[in-house]
C-alpha cells in the first residue's frame, strides 16, 4: 500500500482526502489535525470505513492557527500507512483594520455603453486609465514576534511586500461576486520581519472591481475607486497585537501609469521612486489614504488555491511578411511576457498580444471590442540592462507583436504560463497523433479558462459563462480536480441568484452583461445557461460523490426551479399557439437556443435570428432535462415526493414537445441536427417512435457531407446519442472527420486549443474575429474516456465501473487513466499485434465489469489482462 494525503477542502467545511495505491482495500482510517505549536487540535479515532474523500473535521478551527493534519490508514491486508497532508490556515480572528482608499480624483468615464461589432480603435490607455498607486505603512519592532500572520485583501488587484519582499499571489484576492464575498489572503511573513524598523508596502490597481471588464469592456463596474485593508497580527510573548492598515498609511502615484486586465499595463522608469518598498524611505510629500467605512461582512478567507505560474517558454522569433518582429509561444496560452533587454533612455518597447495570425503570416487582432488593446509598455528612463515583467494583467495569446526593439534575441524574453493549481486526474493517448494533439489542446483551453473562475475565453471577456461550464463539465472532471474550484464558483452562483430565483448568464455578474440583453426581454434566465445551476452540481457529484455538494446547493436549485416553472407557464402575449400543453412549453425570455450551429453561422445569422432558429425548442428540451436531474437529485437526498414531482413535470413536458414541435412519426418539425441530439439525449421521444429519429438525425448528418451541425447545447450529447442508438460508427465517423466543421478540422488548421466557432478559420486559411481559446467544444474529451477508453462510471464516483472500449473506433491502441476518488483507474488495449490485448487496473475498494467483445468480465481491484 502507498498512501497519498491530498489537499484540504474547504468547501462549505474543511475536510480531507487522501488515496490508496495497491489491491488492498481500506479497513480503517485515523486522523489528526495538530495547530502550529504542534499541540493535539482534532482526533477523529480509528473509524472502520473505507471512505477516504471529504472527510469533515468535526471541530471548529480556531482562528490565527496554520493547522497540520496526517492520516493513518489499515487497510485489509493489515498494512499500516501515515502521509501528512499539506498545512492550512485558519483565518483572521477579528478584523480591526480600515479600509483605505487614495485621495484623488480619476479621469471620468467614457465608455461606450451599448455593444461594439467589429474592429474599433482603441483610444490611449493614457487617456482613460488612472495610474495604479503605491502604499506604505511602516511599524517598530522591539523584537522578533514568534508568530506573524498578515491578512490582506482589496476592492481591486494588490501586490504586497513586507520590506521589499514580495509575500502576496498573483492576482490577488482574486474575482468572486463582490457585492457578497470579497475574499481575503492570509500570508506568514515572520520571516520577512526585522528587529526595528518595518515596512508593509502594496501597489494597488483597477482589476475586476473598477477595470474594463467583461463582453462591453466597461470600467467601475462595481465601484469608483478602489481599495486596499491588511493587518499584520502579531504573536509576542503569549499575545496577540495587530498592526493595521489606518489613517497613517500614505500613498502616491506609481510607475504603472496604467494597469488593466484586459487593456495591459505600461510602467515608466522614470516614474520610479527607488527604495519606496524599504525602511528609511522618505515619504514626507506622500499624500495619507482616506479611511472608508467600508463593511467586513463580505470579506471571507479564500477556499481556492491561488493563481500561479505553470510554466515558462522560450519563445521563436519571427520576421512577418510585411516586417514585424514577432515572439511565438508555440501554442496558445494565457498568462505574459517579460524581457531583460539593454535599452537605451527614451526607448519605448510594446507587446500587443493575438491568438492568430492572417492567412499571409502578418499580425492581426483576431480580438475586437472596446477595451481589448492587450498591449504592454514599458518607457525607458536610464541606458543599461532592464528586467520587466507586466504585473496586473493577463494576455490570450500566441504571437506577441514586438515594437521598439530593432533586433529580437529570443533569450530575451520569456513567456510565462498562468493557471489555477488544479491535479491532473486524466491521461489519453492512442495510435492517432491527431486524436492525441486534440486531447493536448482540450488540456490547454482547460488550463486556460480556469484562471480564478471557470471563464469563457481568457482574453476577450475573462467571464463566467454558465453554459460554457455546464457543457464542458463532465470532461472538466475527468481532466483534473476540478471539485474545490467549481464549488468555490457555485458559491458565487447562490450569491448571484435574484431575489425571483433567476440564475444570471454569467457569474459573477457584471452589471453591464445587461446591456447585451434585448430591451424587451424582461427575464434573465436562459435554458442551457442558467440551467448550470442544476446541472454542474449533479456532475460533480456523478464524479466525486459528495451530498453534500447537492444538499449545498439544493436551495438554489430549488428556487430557481420555481422560477423556471412560473416563467414557463407565463405566456407571450404574441403566442400563436393554444392549449394545456403550453404550460409546459419555454417560449419566452432570452434564449440562445443551440449557439453557433454552423449552418446558421454559415447563413450569416446573427444575435436574435440565430437564436429564433432554434431557442423555445432548445429551451423546452432543457426545461425536460432540469426536471430530470431534478427528479435524480431528489431521490439522493431522500425527498421522494418532490422527486416525483419533477418527474411528472418532465413527462408533460417531453407530451408538450411533441405536441408542439414535433411529428406523428416522431421526427421533428424543425430539421436540424441539434434538436434531434438534444431530443434523444432528453428521452422525449417515446421508444416506438425513437428509431424514426434516430434514422432521421445519421440522415442529416451524411446529407451535410458527415459533418456535424450542432452548437452549444446539442455537442456535448452528439456523439453519446450516436453511439447509444446503434450509430456507433457515424459517431466515430464524425470524431475522426478533419473537414470543416469538426474537431479534427481545427487541429489540421494548427490550432493547439479549442475554438469558439467551427470556422474561427475557414478553409482559405482566413482567421475571423472569434477567440481561438474556448473550452465548450472539448466537451468531446468525455466521448474519448467514457466510449473509446470505455471508462464508465457504474455507480457513485466510480466505485462501481464498467469497462467497454470501442474496439471498432479505428484505433490500433488506447491508453487512458483517470485518477478518480479511490485512485487510478487505467484502460489499455492493443489491437496492432497477432493477438488482440487489454490491460485494466482498478484502484482499491473498486469493483466493476469488463464487457470485451460482447462477453462480462466480473473486475476488482487491481490488475486484469486478457488476450483474445
Amino acid at each position: 500500500m502507498k498512501l497519498y494525503a491530498l489537499n484540504v477542502n474547504r468547501v462549505p467545511q474543511v475536510s480531507f482526502s487522501w488515496k490508496l495505491d495497491g489491491t488492498a482495500g481500506q479497513k480503517s482510517y485515523h486522523l489528526v489535525v495538530k495547530d502550529d505549536d504542534q499541540q493535539l487540535f482534532w482526533d477523529s479515532g480509528v473509524v472502520f470505513s473505507s471512505k477516504r474523500h471529504n472527510i469533515p473535521c468535526e471541530k471548529e478551527l480556531q482562528p490565527h492557527h496554520i493547522y497540520t493534519w496526517s492520516v493513518t490508514v489499515t487497510d485489509t491486508a493489515e498494512e499500516v500507512q501515515e502521509a501528512a497532508g499539506e498545512p492550512f490556515f485558519s483565518g483572521i480572528y477579528e478584523w480591526q483594520a480600515s479600509w483605505l482608499e487614495p485621495d484623488r480624483t480619476r479621469k471620468p468615464l467614457t465608455d461606450k455603453t451599448t455593444p461594439t461589432h467589429g474592429v474599433i480603435e482603441q483610444k490611449d490607455p493614457l487617456t482613460i486609465l488612472d495610474p495604479a498607486v503605491c502604499m506604505r505603512k511602516t511599524f517598530s519592532l522591539d523584537k522578533l514576534p514568534e508568530k506573524a500572520l498578515l491578512y490582506a485583501s482589496a476592492r481591486g488587484i494588490y501586490t504586497l511586500c513586507i520590506n521589499g519582499k514580495r509575500v502576496s499571489d498573483l492576482f490577488a484576492p482574486g474575482v468572486t461576486s463582490y457585492a457578497r464575498r470579497i475574499e481575503y489572503q492570509c500570508y506568514d511573513v515572520a520571516p520577512c520581519l526585522t528587529q526595528g524598523e518595518n515596512v508593509i508596502s502594496a501597489v494597488l490597481a483597477d482589476g475586476w472591481f473598477t477595470g474594463k471588464i467583461g463582453a462591453v469592456g466597461i470600467g467601475m463596474q462595481y465601484g469608483t475607486e478602489n481599495a486596499l485593508i491588511f493587518q499584520l497580527d502579531l504573536k509576542q510573548d503569549g499575545q496577540w497585537r495587530s498592526i493595521c492598515s489606518d489613517d497613517t498609511v500614505k500613498f502616491a502615484d506609481s510607475a504603472w501609469k496604467y494597469a488593466d486586465l484586459f487593456i495591459g499595463s505600461g510602467y515608466e522608469e522614470a516614474s520610479e521612486q527607488k527604495g519606496w518598498e524599504s525602511p528609511g524611505f522618505d515619504d514626507s510629500d506622500w499624500k495619507n489614504a482616506v479611511v472608508k467605512n467600508y463593511s467586513y461582512e463580505q470579506l471571507s478567507l479564500q477556499t481556492i488555491a491561488p493563481i500561479r505560474e505553470a510554466r515558462s517558454i522560450r519563445p521563436a522569433v519571427l520576421q512577418a511578411p510585411n516586417g514585424d518582429l514577432l515572439l511565438d509561444a508555440g501554442e496558445t496560452i494565457v498568462g505574459y511576457v517579460s524581457f531583460r533587454l539593454h535599452l537605451k533612455k527614451g526607448d519605448v518597447v510594446t507587446l500587443e498580444h493575438t491568438e492568430v495570425l492572417d492567412a499571409e503570416g502578418n499580425y492581426m487582432v483576431n480580438i475586437v471590442g472596446q477595451n481589448k488593446n492587450q498591449t504592454d509598455t514599458f518607457w525607458c528612463n536610464t541606458d543599461g540592462l532592464h528586467e520587466w515583467t507586466p504585473e496586473f494583467t493577463w494576455h490570450g495569446f500566441r504571437y506577441v507583436r514586438v515594437k521598439g526593439v530593432p533586433v529580437i534575441d529570443p533569450e530575451a524574453f520569456e513567456i510565462h504560463v498562468i493557471h489555477t493549481p488544479m491535479a491532473r486526474t486524466g491521461s489519453f493517448r492512442c495510435s492517432d497523433e491527431r486524436l492525441n494533439r486534440l486531447q493536448e489542446n482540450i488540456l490547454r483551453s482547460q488550463e486556460g479558462n480556469m484562471i480564478g473562475i471557470p471563464t469563457d475565453c481568457p482574453q476577450r471577456e475573462k467571464t463566467g459563462w454558465t453554459g460554457d461550464m455546464q457543457v464542458y463539465a463532465p470532461t472538466a472532471c475527468y481532466e483534473m480536480d476540478v471539485e474545490n474550484f467549481v464549488r468555490h464558483w457555485l458559491q458565487d452562483m447562490e450569491n448571484e441568484q435574484l431575489p425571483d430565483g433567476q440564475i444570471p448568464h454569467i457569474i459573477p455578474y457584471i452589471p453591464s452583461h445587461d446591456i447585451m440583453k434585448p430591451a424587451w426581454i424582461d427575464g434573465v434566465s436562459a435554458a442551457g445557461w442558467s440551467d448550470a445551476c442544476v446541472i454542474v452540481p449533479w456532475r460533480l457529484y456523478e464524479f466525486y460523490g459528495d451530498k453534500q455538494i447537492l444538499k449545498d446547493n439544493y436551495r438554489m436549485m430549488d428556487r430557481y426551479m420555481a422560477s423556471l416553472k412560473a416563467r414557463v407557464a407565463a405566456q407571450p402575449a404574441d403566442c400563436e399557439s393554444t392549449g394545456e400543453h403550453m404550460q409546459y412549453i419555454w417560449n419566452n425570455d432570452f434564449q440562445y437556443g443551440d449557439w453557433l450551429m454552423p449552418s446558421a453561422v454559415k447563413s450569416g445569422l446573427q444575435g436574435p435570428a440565430m437564436m429564433k432558429l432554434t431557442g423555445f425548442e432548445a429551451a423546452t428540451l432543457m426545461y425536460v432535462y432540469t426536471n430530470r436531474l431534478m427528479e435524480r437529485i431528489c431521490r439522493v437526498l431522500e425527498k421522494p415526493e418532490e422527486a416525483e414531482e419533477y418527474k411528472e413535470t418532465a413527462q408533460k413536458t417531453c407530451d408538450a414537445f411533441l405536441k408542439e414541435f414535433g411529428n406523428e412519426d416522431g421526427t421533428l418539425k424543425k430539421d436540424f441536427q441539434g434538436l434531434y441530439v438534444l431530443a434523444l439525449a432528453m428521452e422525449a421521444i417515446p421508444e416506438s417512435k425513437r428509431d424514426n429519429a434516430v434514422n432521421r438525425l445519421a440522415e442529416l448528418v451524411h446529407s451535410n457531407g458527415d459533418c456535424l451541425d450542432t452548437g452549444f447545447l446539442s455537442i456535448p450529447f452528439l456523439l453519446p446519442v450516436l453511439h447509444d442508438n446503434g450509430q456507433a460508427d457515424l459517431a466515430n465517423t464524425l470524431l475522426f472527420q478533419e473537414k470543416s466543421p469538426s474537431w479534427l478540422y481545427e487541429v489540421a488548421c494548427g490550432a493547439t486549443t479549442l475554438w469558439e466557432s467551427w470556422d474561427a478559420i475557414d478553409e482559405n486559411g482566413n482567421p475571423k474575429d472569434y477567440s481561438m481559446n474556448h473550452f465548450a467544444f472539448g466537451c468531446v474529451g468525455e466521448y474519448l474516456f467514457k466510449y473509446i477508453a470505455g471508462i464508465r462510471n457504474a455507480g457513485t464516483a466510480f466505485d462501481r465501473v464498467r469497462i467497454e472500449p470501442d474496439f471498432r473506433c479505428g484505433l490500433s491502441f488506447v491508453d487512458a487513466e483517470y485518477d478518480s476518488i479511490y485512485g487510478k483507474i487505467a484502460v489499455n488495449w492493443d489491437l496492432s499485434g497477432d493477438k488482440k490485448e487489454i490491460t485494466i487496473i482498478l484502484p482499491p475498494d473498486v469493483q466493476g465489469m469488463a464487457v470485451i467483445e460482447g462477453k462480462e468480465y466480473p473486475l476488482k481491484s487491481g490488475p486484469f489482462c486478457l488476450e483474445w
